[in-house]
């Protein structure tokens, strides 16, 4: 986090963008407390949160959250956002749980965003499951106007909720310099700028908001008048709310907050006498620090600390290093807590009443790698321990294992006891019961923690063996591989099924529906139950963005509440590599990839495409110098949409030029394209236009890392294309070799053609490239049955078979199966074979394959486009 311009004549003239890096040292702490380092290697971590079990989630400016468990750092990323801006003060900077954590598992995050060509601050919900983010929950749920293309500095950042369960969030003036105070975004109510918003949980903004009925204002704002609020509390027991606003100069200020109040930035610094402005209950001045980075009301449900402590203000400071305490009732009487840490950012008290802090431990500048610790505070003064993560109740399926977990300060030891009896050597913080049974349901387990000054003893947890089998669901409609259009009507059915109730009815069943876009979920059709089927029309939501998709999902629940759920994704119209290919591709590094990176030199052994840290399942995989050329035939009257990349599987290597060619003229050029470089976007009407040629070349340090992507690549408002055909349900008379063969996509020349020879392929026509086919065994040519294989087709769809040169027709290719007139060859060690290729289009169904039955030649190939 690169703190405010005025740090620089703090720290004597710290030059922009200097490095000031220290090692983390032990605070300083009363007599009673001690101080212990719980997590390193923390890049320029902003915020944290203490969560209602005990674990810490801990936020780093560049996106990348970190989760602390029994006061150990989990090795796995709680979550990493994508398309963060950490450029100066922008970045990943606030975190809060829900307050019904407990069930909903809910945790909101403040984060910049970039967003097509800018950058916004957004609030983003996501849901914790394992230590870790569920996949697709990130939702959303409330977006800020642009960040100025300009300005650097003041985003703010923190968030609590209230006892009024709203969610009030602390947002920077996005000045860089004090403006005068009548355009002043801080004292303008039409900005969300320079304020304290209060939201609800989903969003909305609640209809008692002090400026909701002033048509002008923005109904968010609940306070003004603040410069950055980089921290905010809000005290559980009295609902009082304070904010840290960072000063420019002079003062840094402790707010107390009240619905509408004006605390007079830029107007004032510090404590003033204009009554249209409210003072801060204590400022203090840059004699004495310079940036208040932390604010923490110490009302743990079990407080540790002394009775003093209990219900004080907590306050850190960026530059002094310290952290202080106050009380609402005195405010103007400092207590010193703890001092001697490598620049804190945050603090935090723990529901076992601990407290926890950040340190940067470096000043302004570029963030260092790994400086960043978490540290935590505790009270140890003749205490017997502190049960820090109660043991869970827990359901298992009979014979699986259950395991229960205790966290404790202060423990020397730990005991296990079952239904209030010791078990035998189970004396770790952990316990698992390796095989259940039936008469283990209804057991309780608990711990007893120990030290020298006594004992403590958990919570009991419940342990439910169950019999019931959890049900399956099955998603029937729309159909894998679906497309859609804007305004497209789609249908939806399925089925459910359990072990014990059979068919499930329709009152068993949840459907919903989710925008996909990137990393995160836009919520469309909200959960709906008691149907097995249903419909909804595609708005014209995020159509222009090429890395979007709607996913369909389907919850069924059996008689005992456990439940199953399937997803379905549909795709938007109509993906480029759909659309026949002309010619022949050319591609600098093995062939092009479909829906993955380049990868090696052989087919289909790219990665998941990855652009600017973003996951794309859909798009071209390239290296350069590329070059395809993809048939529109003047159907299309929409756009060519593609954002562009380097991919991530070759680091910070490589640079590239995309371009776009429509009909022979150059639509669209990109530039050079390095690695690291936020993702690029290619955006050209294809109305009326014939061919579409994408190229991409070296950007001029050389090609031996010049991966691209072509992610999400589509063009809209083409005609309605068929279905696409999925092959499926292989299956394979010859015993002997039928391991050998599989169900491939995208050919390419270079594939292995058969499961159990080293033939590859040497040359196709266009006709059958990047189809789908079937990689046969060789030595299935010797078997006589009939059929010797059969595979479905989910479409009607093109099906060419060819065979080798030398030997004859197989009496069962009749005169419906054309000849094509084109040859594929393959190749293996030096011995090349030709293959005719016959074609015969086929309807959704059975393929029925009969025996080659000639060990004198190579084995058929079976291709599907």
């Amino acid at each position: 986090m690169k703190l405010l311009t005025r740090l620089r004549r703090l720290c004597g003239g710290l030059a922009a963008g200097a490095l000031i890096a220290s090692p983390a040292l032990a605070a300083s702490v009363p007599t009673g407390f001690v101080d212990a380092q719980v997590a390193t290697g923390l890049t320029s971590p902003t915020s944290m949160a203490v969560m209602p079990d005990g674990r810490v989630l801990v936020v780093q400016q560049n996106g990348i959250v970190r989760i602390i468990k029994n006061d150990a750092m989990l090795a796995a990323n709680f979550h990493a956002f994508a398309n963060v801006d950490s450029t100066n003060e922008r970045g990943c900077l606030g975190v809060v749980p829900d307050p019904a954590f407990a069930t909903n598992h809910y945790v909101y995050f403040y984060c910049s965003t970039v967003v097509g060509s800018v950058s916004r601050n957004r609030v983003v919900r996501v849901t914790e499951a394992a230590d870790t983010v569920v996949a697709g929950s990130e939702r959303v749920i409330f977006e800020l106007p642009d960040i100025p293309s300009a300005t650097k500095w003041h985003m703010g950042g923190a968030m609590r909720f209230g006892t009024d369960g709203k969610l009030y969030i602390a947002v920077g003036n996005h000045e860089d310099n004090p403006q005068p105070v009548a355009t002043s975004n801080s004292q303008n109510l039409a900005s969300a700028f320079g304020k304290v918003l209060r939201i609800n949980a989903d969003g909305t903004i609640p209809s008692d908001n002090p400026f909701f009925s002033n048509a002008s204002a923005y109904k968010a704002n609940y306070m003004l008048g603040f410069r950055n609020p980089f921290v905010l509390d809000i005290q559980p027991t009295t609902g009082a709310i304070v904010i840290g606003d960072v000063g420019q100069g002079s003062w840094e200020e402790i707010n107390r907050g009240q619905a509408g109040g004006n605390y007079g930035w830029p107007a004032v610094e510090g404590t003033g006498t204009n009554a249209s402005y409210l003072n801060p209950i204590y400022a203090y001045s840059h004699s004495v620090g310079c940036s208040i980075t932390g604010t923490q009301f110490y009302n743990p449900a079990t407080a540790r600390f002394p009775a003093s402590y209990v219900g004080q203000l907590f306050f850190a400071d960026f530059c002094n290093g310290t952290i202080k305490s106050l009380s609402l009732a005195s405010p103007t009487v400092i207590n010193n807590f703890a001092s001697g840490i490598g620049n804190p950012t945050n603090i935090g008290v723990s529901p076992s009443g601990a407290m926890y802090y950040l340190a940067r431990n470096q000043g302004t500048g570029t963030p260092a790698p790994g400086a960043g610790t978490v540290g935590k505070i505790s009270y140890t003064g003749s205490q017997a321990p502190a049960i820090t993560a109660q043991p869970q109740s827990i359901t298992v399926y009979v014979g699986t294992a259950a395991t229960f977990s205790v966290g404790a300060d202060g423990a020397t030891s730990y005991q296990w006891q079952r239904n209030g009896a010791n078990i035998s050597g189970a004396t770790a913080s952990s316990y698992t019961l390796a095989t259940t049974t039936v008469n283990d349901s209804g057991a309780t387990f608990r711990a007893v923690v120990t030290n020298a000054s006594g004992s403590v003893t958990s919570n009991d947890a419940t342990l439910t063996v169950t019999t019931n089998r959890a049900p399956t669901a099955t998603i029937v409609a729309p159909a894998a591989g679906a497309g859609f259009s804007t305004g497209d009507v789609i249908s939806y059915s399925g089925s459910g099924s359990d072990p014990e109730d059979g068919n499930l009815p329709a009152s068993a069943f949840t459907w919903k529906v989710d925008f996909q876009h990137d990393s995160h979920a836009h919520s469309f059709v909200t959960p709906v139950s008691g149907a097995t089927n249903g419909s909804f029309t595609v708005p014209d939501f995020e159509a222009t963005e090429a890395n979007m998709w709607l996913r369909i999902t389907l919850t069924v629940r059996d008689s005992s509440g456990a439940t199953a759920s399937a997803t379905r994704d549909i795709i938007p119209r109509t993906p480029v590599s759909q659309l026949p290919v002309v010619g022949t591709p050319a591609n600098g590094w093995g062939p092009y990839e479909v829906d993955r990176s380049n990868g090696e030199q052989g087919a289909a052994d790219g990665k998941p495409m990855v652009l600017a840290g973003v996951p794309y399942p859909r798009g071209l995989g390239v290296h350069a110098p590329s070059d395809i050329t993809f048939a529109l035939n003047g159907n299309c009257s929409g756009h060519f949409l593609s954002d562009l990349a380097i991919d991530g599987e070759v680091g910070n290597n490589g640079s590239v030029v995309f371009q776009v060619w429509l009909d022979g003229a150059l639509a669209y050029d990109s530039g050079v394209t390095r690695a690291g470089d936020l993702r690029k976007k290619a955006d050209v009407s294809v109305a009326g236009k014939n061919q579409l040629r994408l190229v991409v070349t070296d950007g001029g340090d050389g090609k031996g890392s010049d991966h691209a992507d072509w992610g999400g690549a589509r063009v809209t408002g083409c005609a309605t294309t068929p279905p696409v055909a999925v092959v499926g349900n292989l299956l394979v008379s010859d015993g002997s070799n039928s391991a050998a063969w599989s169900i491939l996509a995208n050919l390419q020349v270079g594939n292995t053609v058969y499961g159990d020879r080293a033939f590859t392929v040497a040359s196709l026509p266009a006709a059958v490239t990047g189809g789908s086919w079937v990689r046969t065994a060789n030595a299935s040519k010797s078997y006589t049955g009939t059929p010797l294989a059969t595979f479905s087709l989910s479409a009607a769809a093109d099906v060419y078979l060819a065979f080798d040169n030398r030997g004859a027709l197989p009496s069962w290719v009749d005169s419906s199966w054309v000849d094509t007139g084109s040859d594929l060859t393959t190749s293996e060690g030096g011995t090349a074979r030709a293959f005719s290729i016959f074609k015969k289009r086929l309807n959704a169904g059975t393929v029925t394959l009969g025996p080659l039955n000639n060990a004198g030649i190579s084995m058929y190939l079976v291709i599907v486009k």
